[in-house]
């Protein structure tokens, strides 16, 4: 699988990726419904990139959490922003994680698993690391929604290279089943992810997605151009602002972990 380099695209991870605060206001209110009331939560932010959860996540829940990435760039960003104290930085390989058995009540990742050759293999080591009753939360841009969105419509090489790595809502849930998660559901939420057109083209332009990173200069350049021509003509389409993100939970259960110790 072709991945994307983190420790170049780090410079420009934050800037090429708004989350807005009427966005992140809207995350983090579900992954506290979806987590529930708990005296205290220990929660891992696997894949945190530079913190864009991990620190409002620490700040506004008050929730112990660990940011986890493969890039010390990426890491380093995450660090040196405001309330980067807040967190417990770790670099990991997200197939092996020292993480001790049951020391997380939840796992979240954002965008992770498509970036990996063995995405089951990380979802088991997600259900190693939570305790009974522990949440998996994967939130994700599932083939199915992602397939004509402006990254894909006007970049045409960037469609074969995601239906490679990039898996459905159907994909995810069953990765979660056969880890050996219960009450598995899946949410699709409307993102308006811009507030203008202009802006989603000049991300466009700093390689905003990951498969943008992936495509020769010539594939951009062509896509850039076609992408001008529809902002010009249609610049109050709301297509251009909106995103399906999809986030697919899990449960690790009491019965599942007392049936694992029988096995052993």
């Amino acid at each position: 699988m072709r991945k994307a380099d983190y420790g170049r695209i780090a410079d420009t991870y934050d800037a090429s990726r708004p989350l807005f605060e009427e966005v992140l206001e809207l995350w983090i209110t579900i992954i506290s419904e979806r987590v529930g009331p708990r005296q205290r939560v220990e929660f891992l932010d696997l894949g945190c990139g530079t913190g864009r959860f991990s620190i409002p996540i620490a700040t506004r829940l008050g929730y112990s959490v660990t940011g986890a990435d493969n890039s010390e760039e990426m890491l380093e960003k995450a660090r040196n922003k405001e309330d980067g104290d807040r967190v417990r930085w770790s670099m990991q390989d997200a197939t092996r994680l020292s993480c001790p058995n049951a020391s997380f009540d939840v796992v979240f990742m954002s965008h992770l698993l498509h970036h990996l050759d063995e995405p089951l293999d990380v979802v088991g080591e997600c259900i190693r690391v939570l305790r009974p009753g522990g949440v998996i939360l994967n939130r994700y841009g599932p083939m199915e929604d992602i397939r004509d969105d402006p990254e894909h419509r006007f970049f045409p090489g960037s469609v074969e290279i995601d239906e490679a790595r990039t898996p459905t809502v159907k994909q995810v849930e069953e990765w979660f089943r056969v880890a050996g998660f219960n009450d598995i559901s899946t949410d699709v939420i409307a993102q308006q992810t811009y507030r203008t057109a202009e802006e989603r083209l000049r991300n466009a332009g700093l390689r905003c997605t990951s498969v943008l990173t992936l495509l020769d200069q010539p594939a951009v350049e062509e896509g850039l151009e076609a992408f001008r021509r529809y902002v010009s003509d249609n610049p109050d389409d709301p297509w251009l602002l909106m995103d399906n993100i999809a986030l697919t939970a899990g449960r690790k259960t009491e019965k599942m972990v007392i049936e694992n110790a029988d096995r052993s």
